[in-house]
């Protein structure tokens, strides 16, 4: 999306206005289109809450992941979809700096799997999930390049077997803007004072890092796109209209439910705001994305107490691929 031009506007409505007001002409525009943008969210919120109640005695749960760079409306979507959802149950999670066992192969999956839907009729909605690995700490240089390969080489095997294979449906969402829109999302984070708190050192870095979450995006959504776990890329843009599309995800999870809802509104995924990752990946090469993205990341080095600690991890633990955790060896 290109950055619009400027308008040419009276200055002397704009005084009017604010005098009036409080706001700008463009200001009273952007409200206006919101509000009718409003009005349709919440006829989807509406039938998103007959899911819920629908769901209560069934079986069904859904784990919705969201990822995308820093701005994309991860937080923001899963309060816009949620809003008012009675028994909805969030994961906004910030877990601490990773331990040398939380480091160590299956675990970095492991800390996610309390927080899924084990309750019939429920939804986890995980701002930002376990692609942190594959995305900001590749993107960062957080991460080694051991663990970034275990990481794309074992994430299809855990979707399948701890979350396909339970019967929990899963929606597995990147949210994609444009690095303009992202510089404007964080400027306006330092303008506003209640925002400033979200501003962190990463965020700080993203635009300077910008090709490198870029090829972090692309080798994310070439490698771990699958038949059982797809990526849905959804345009994050505009406020709104991704919020509606993760809410037409989750009712379609239920074919009974998504029968009657389809006879009121449409649930057919918008070709403008949903694409799939191979759309995804063949648009960024159309837009030269995929030219200037960085050609390989610059790995953390292998830190020798950390070396050390793991291998004295390998030597006394058991992996128990059932539960994906560790347990101590038997002594003979």
């Amino acid at each position: 999306m290109n950055k619009p031009a400027n308008k040419i506007i009276d200055p002397k409505i704009d005084r009017i206005l604010l005098q009036s007001t409080g706001r700008t002409l463009e200001e009273l525009i952007v409200l206006a289109r919101e509000d009718d943008t409003m009005k349709v969210l919440n006829v989807y919120r509406d039938w998103l809450a007959l899911w819920e109640e629908a769901t209560r005695d069934t079986k069904d749960r859904v784990i919705v992941t969201l990822d995308g760079r820093d701005t994309a409306w991860k937080w923001s979507n899963i309060k816009r979809v949620a809003y008012d959802l009675p028994n909805a149950r969030y994961t906004v999670k910030a877990f601490p700096k990773p331990t040398s066992v939380d480091k160590f192969e299956h675990n970095h999956f492991r800390k996610f799997m309390p927080y899924f839907p084990w309750e019939n009729g429920w939804i986890t909605f995980f701002d930002r999930s376990w692609y942190n690995r594959a995305w900001v700490e590749a993107a960062m240089w957080f991460c080694t390049q051991e663990e970034y390969d275990w990481f794309m080489e074992n994430v299809a095997h855990f979707e399948k077997s701890q979350i396909i294979d339970q019967w929990i449906n899963f929606i597995k969402v990147y949210l994609s803007i444009t690095k303009w829109t992202q510089k404007e999302r964080l400027d306006l984070r330092k303008q506003r004072i209640r925002k400033r708190n979200k501003i962190s050192p990463i965020d700080q870095q993203a635009q300077e890092k910008w090709n490198y979450y870029t090829l972090a995006k692309a080798k994310m959504l070439e490698l771990t796109d699958s038949k059982d776990a797809p990526w849905m890329v959804i345009d994050s843009n505009e406020k709104w209209l991704s919020a509606i599309e993760i809410i037409k995800a989750i009712i379609n999870t239920n074919t009974e439910v998504s029968s009657i809802v389809w006879k009121k509104i449409d649930l057919t995924p918008d070709k403008w705001v949903v694409r799939t990752a191979k759309q995804e990946l063949a648009r960024m090469k159309k837009l030269w994305e995929l030219k200037t993205m960085k050609k390989e990341f610059h790995f953390r080095e292998l830190d020798q107490d950390w070396q050390e600690e793991v291998d004295s991890i390998r030597k006394r633990l058991v992996f128990v691929p059932k539960t994906y955790s560790y347990r101590e060896k038997r002594m003979r």
